[in-house]
Order: C-alpha cells, then structure tokens, then sequence
C-alpha cells in the first residue's frame, strides 16, 4: 500500500514538472509575438513607441520613468490634500501577470500620485502587501526579478495531492526575506486588506488584522494548485473567486478616488456552439432552435428492424469522429486547464468587481501571458507602467469630479 501511495506522489510530481516546463518553452515562444492590449486597439508595439522617450532600464536592470512637469496635476493633488482625498488603489488577482502591478505603482510615484490606502486579490494582495509594508519600488522590481531568474521552479514545493499541488511554503519565505517577515497590518505604512474565499461557504473574507503574511497566503491559494490556509474552522483559498478586484474594499476603507487595475486577459466568449448536424464540427448559432423538439417532425418506427440500420449508422459516424478527435487531440496540461477556467470564472465577475473604480488601468502586455509566465517580468512591468501612463488624463479627470463634489 505505501510503495502505491509513494508511487502516486511521484507521479503527481512528475506531471506538475512536466507541465511547468511546457509553460517555460511556451513563454520562450510567444516573447516573440506581437502582445496586444486587452483594453484598447493599441499593440504594446504602439505604446513600447509612444513612451520610448518615458521608460529606461539602466545597466543595473532597475526601470525609471522620466516624465514631464504637470502643473495641473500638481494642483490637482494639493486641492485633493488639503481637502482630505485620499487617493485607493485596487490590484486585481492574475498570477504572473500581476507582476505588472509594479509599472502601474512606479508610474504613479513618477507623478508624485500618492497612494493612501490599498487592497489587494490574490497577485495583487502580494504586491500591495509588499508596498503597504514600506518596500520601495527598487525592492518590488527585485522581487519581480528574482522570480523570473529563478523560473518558478523556487516557489515549488510539492505536497501529496489532496487538496493542493504546491505547499506554499517557499513563497512565504521569499515574501519574509524581502519585506513581511513578522509584519502585521499595524506595522503597515499604509492601510491594506487581502481578499480571500472561504472555500466552504464561498464567503468573501478580508483580512486586515493580524500577520500581513497569513493573509497574503490565503489570498495567493489559487483552488487546485496551492494548498488552502486554515484559520480556526476555516479554509481559505485565491480572493479572485469571488472578488477579482476589491474595489468595493478600498472604497469600505475610505478612498475617495479609486483606481482600479484589473488583470483579466480574456473577454468570455458569450456564443453558443452546436455541433452542426450535416458537418459535424462545432458552429457559432444566433438562436437555440435547434434543441426544440417537434413531435410532428420526429419519425415514427413501427418496430426495431427500421431503427436498427440507422443506429448503427450514427454508431459509425460517431466512432470515426471520435478516431478522427483523437488523432489531432493536443490538449492543455492540468496547470492550463486550472488557469484557464480560473481566468473564465474571474472575467465572467470582474465587471462587477469593478463598480464603483473611478479610473481603469488594464495594463499592456497581459493577454498572452499563462499562469507562471514570471519570466516575462520586463515586460509585465513595462505594461503596467505604459497603461499608467496613458490613463494620466484619466486620473486627472476624476480627481476634477471628486473636487467638484
């Protein structure tokens, strides 16, 4: 019985290896191809050319962003500080791709926007955590940095699958080294909340007391691939179930004006398809027609000998399909087919996360990135930063409407 069990945790490991370096060779391969904005029709081509004057990286792999004097923005800010505004930021959960959270953050200190509270889903709960403790936009870069050197392969650390694939545990660790090592909210520079779910009810919980580690684990636990976090009789799991960006949190927490970055890469596809009876294949219908049933069309048999043939007919047909599948199958690995679905599941929710976000920033750079796709840092990072960037005069316009108020 023992040499079954330890034969399935190898195999376990072994397909969660194997799938990990599918996503490594992917990502090698589409650094190639031109990334589009999910947002707006600009490729990250357009943008990369529009702020070329905007955004360096210097010899010691650190970004900075040189942007011009903007005195009414400037004006904008004093009006809002004397007025008491303050100014929340809403990082959305996207795994790798909330690594783009950082460009967002560095571009609005390159404005001198300031950030008075925070509150953060899943990828977004690690960021803001990190920066709500007092790390400095050169450290986030580093943690950034430090998990695409390393390929992932650091963060996995491998339990008997029960109710995760990975512990967790590596992560907390990394997390501790650069900034949250025995932090609580109360040692927090800045007022911050993670969102997790509670897997058994389905509740949203927000976690504001207590260790800012344990509440960015719990809110990290994407469902099947990380382990869930106990609390008392509880166990919590990724926020971005039920929250994907905790706008109405940062709003809970006193924001006047809230900026929200959202890291959802996909746009559900709403069509229906049904298999088209005389090809075969899968066709986008405009209507349902085709699952009524019509009794006066449906022929009557009188006995089996009639049904027979055509049952066996049908059985034929649909055999050969099937070989026909079967043959050209070139299915997604289990880490794809999580990702995926967690990604339909949080974009069909997102919208309504995002009621009451006075600006949007989706960054650039996103829509093609997978799950553990951190070794595209750079240009995470830089697409976080363009999209800041471009939504300046967005900023701008709501803090006119706020003051206005």
């Amino acid at each position: 019985m023992y040499k079954n069990i330890f034969k399935i945790i190898l195999l376990f490991i072994l397909l969660f290896c194997l799938s990990n370096f599918a996503f490594f060779v992917y990502a090698d391969a589409i650094s190639t191809k031109k990334i589009e904005n999910t947002a707006i029709d600009l490729t990250y081509a357009d943008m990369e050319a529009q702020f070329a004057n905007n955004i360096f990286i210097t010899k010691d792999d650190e970004f900075k962003v040189v942007v011009e004097k903007d005195l009414e923005l400037e004006d904008l800010l004093a009006k809002c500080k004397k007025k008491g505004l303050k100014i929340g930021l809403a990082l959305g959960g996207g795994s790798a791709r909330g690594l783009a959270h950082v460009g967002v953050i560095l571009a609005l200190e390159a404005y001198n926007i300031p950030i008075d509270i925070i509150a953060g889903t899943s990828i977004g709960s690690v960021i803001g955590g990190l920066y709500a403790s007092g790390a400095t936009i050169e450290q986030l870069e580093e943690v950034a940095l430090s998990i695409k050197k390393s390929k992932t392969l650091f963060m996995i650390d491998p339990v008997f699958p029960h109710s995760g694939l990975i512990n967790g545990d590596r992560i907390e660790k990394m997390l501790n080294q650069f900034a949250l090592e025995d932090k609580t909210f109360d040692d927090l520079k800045i007022p911050f909340a993670a969102v997790a779910t509670e897997i058994g009810s389905g509740a949203e919980v927000i976690l504001n007391q207590g260790k800012v580690i344990d509440a960015v684990r719990a809110s990290i636990s994407i469902p099947g691939i990380f382990t869930p976090v106990k609390y008392e009789n509880y166990y919590l799991v990724d926020g971005g179930v039920v929250n994907p960006v905790p706008v109405d949190v940062v709003k809970m927490m006193g924001a006047d004006i809230i900026i929200a970055v959202s890291l959802a890469k996909i746009s559900p596809y709403t069509a229906v398809l049904m298999i088209d009876k005389e090809t075969g294949h899968l066709k986008e219908v405009e209507n349902l027609e085709g699952l009524r049933i019509n009794k006066k069309e449906n022929p009557k048999f009188k006995d089996t000998e009639e049904i027979t043939p055509l049952v066996e007919e049908e059985k034929g047909f649909l055999k050969q399909k099937i070989e026909n599948v079967k043959s050209k199958f070139e299915g997604p690995n289990l880490i794809e087919i999580i990702n995926q679905s967690t990604d339909i599941m949080e974009s069909k929710i997102t919208d309504q996360s995002l009621e009451g976000a006075d600006v949007l920033i989706v960054p650039f750079g996103i829509k093609e990135m997978k799950l553990f796709d951190f070794d595209e840092a750079e240009i995470l990072i830089k697409g976080g930063i363009m999209a800041c960037l471009v939504n300046i005069p967005e900023i701008k316009r709501a803090i006119k409407e706020k003051l206005r108020e």
